[in-house]
């Protein structure tokens, strides 16, 4: 977490709730950083997540496909406290895997005729008409496994696969926190959604924190 300084850009893994890695996010939140901007699905669930940074002022930019879950993102965003910029949620998903596998940019129709298509440059093809996106690179990248080993391989458990590995390819960076960890060897190599070559660091997460049914609640 050391790497992390203000200013920064950082993708963070996870879907609503599933696979967010909150322990990290917490450590984050102890952290004398500010400026930063930040690439997720969601801005957090409910109270939990990035929703916490953005209380304490760390964060000036949020790039995320949806923010309704945390209604107090609307209310910062209309106080002018953060900016937030929406992005449909799979040309979000297609501009981090860009960032990772080193695609400058992508054609899309997604959003065409639409005020955020109006924000992107218009590009004809063969009678047709897509948006240009560029794809995103991040300094930083904190993502959440169910599974992973001392090398950094890691494995996702349902719909926390979604962003989480996206997110572990496009940063310079990458921290994971993982809620069972084996030494290398131990997990199935036709299993990993992660290569441990993205990974930079490993630590293990706080399992006291789930949610189900969206609600939350305590394992403990």
């Amino acid at each position: 977490m050391s790497h992390i300084r203000s200013g920064m850009s950082i993708a963070i893994g996870g879907f609503i709730g599933q696979g967010d890695p909150l322990t990290l996010i917490d450590y984050l939140k102890t952290m004398d950083v500010g400026d930063l901007t930040i690439y997720e699905n969601d801005a957090g669930f409910r109270e939990r997540g990035t929703v916490e940074l953005v209380r304490q002022g760390k964060v000036r930019k949020i790039v995320a496909s949806h923010v309704g879950t945390t209604p107090y993102i609307g209310q910062a965003m209309n106080e002018g406290k953060v900016e937030v910029e929406v992005v449909p949620q799979g040309t979000l998903a297609e501009r981090l895997r860009c960032g990772g596998a080193g695609i400058a940019a992508f054609l899309t129709p997604t959003g065409v005729g639409t005020a955020y298509g109006e924000t992107r440059e218009n590009v004809e093809l063969d009678g047709r008409t897509y948006l240009l996106e560029k794809a995103i690179k991040c300094d930083v990248a904190l993502v959440r496994a169910h599974m992973g080993d001392t090398w950094g391989n890691l494995i996702y458990r349902g719909t926390s696969r979604n962003f989480n590995v996206p997110a572990a390819m496009c940063a310079d960076y990458v921290i994971a926190e993982v809620e069972n960890l084996y030494v290398l060897g131990e997990l199935d190599p036709n299993a990993i959604h992660t290569p441990g070559i993205f990974v930079d660091a490993v630590v293990r997460a706080n399992i006291d924190y789930c949610v189900l049914r969206e609600e939350t609640y305590n394992n403990g």
